[in-house]
């Protein structure tokens, strides 16, 4: 396995896995196995990304939510490509199990995500999964992912509610203050 080389295109990735923006978690797939659905995919963690400000101030660390969000969408992409894409539908999270954090990645680093498919049925699929950084195991775990029903909006999303404050968000601090 070349850990310096994609081996399924960045655009059949977005294909088959929804996420976008900030919570887009899976920046490349460098293994896939079509026969076994077994991968190893990554994410790199960028200094600025969103929950670098507020997850740690001054020593950030990876929330471990998101280690399972990332290894959760190379999942994701695992079924995908075994059932194939359906606009209508969409592979979730089921529930998690045996989750354990074992090392701490940071901002800078790659996380690898290992995942290899142990149960599949048409309406639901459940993998083992790792994550790896710098050598060291940082988390592994079982995802059951299920195929739910997707409810696309028409057309743009709505502002958030905190657009529409003229000058920003005043924050609860000035809450109920003259």
């Amino acid at each position: 396995m070349d850990l310096t080389r994609d081996a399924v295109p960045v655009d059949e990735i977005r294909r088959l896995v929804p996420h976008r923006h900030e919570f887009a978690l899976l920046d490349g797939i460098v293994y896939y196995d079509p026969e076994t659905s077994d991968a190893v995919g990554y994410h790199d963690l960028e200094k600025d990304a969103f929950w670098v400000r507020g997850h740690i101030p001054g020593d950030p660390i990876f929330p471990g939510a998101l280690m399972i969000e990332a290894a959760a969408q190379l999942s994701s992409f695992c079924y995908g490509k075994r059932v194939g894409k359906k606009e209508d539908r969409f592979f979730g999270f089921g529930a998690i199990d045996k989750v354990k954090f074992r090392n701490i990645v940071r901002p800078g680093q790659r996380l690898y995500v290992l995942c290899k498919l142990l149960a599949f049925h048409r309406r639901y699929a459940k993998f083992a999964v790792q994550g790896i950084a710098e050598g060291s195991l940082c988390f592994e775990g079982e995802i059951l992912g299920i195929s739910m029903p997707s409810k696309k909006p028409p057309g743009p999303p709505p502002p958030h509610p905190r657009a529409s404050h003229a000058g920003g968000d005043p924050g609860p601090a000035s809450a109920g203050q003259a």
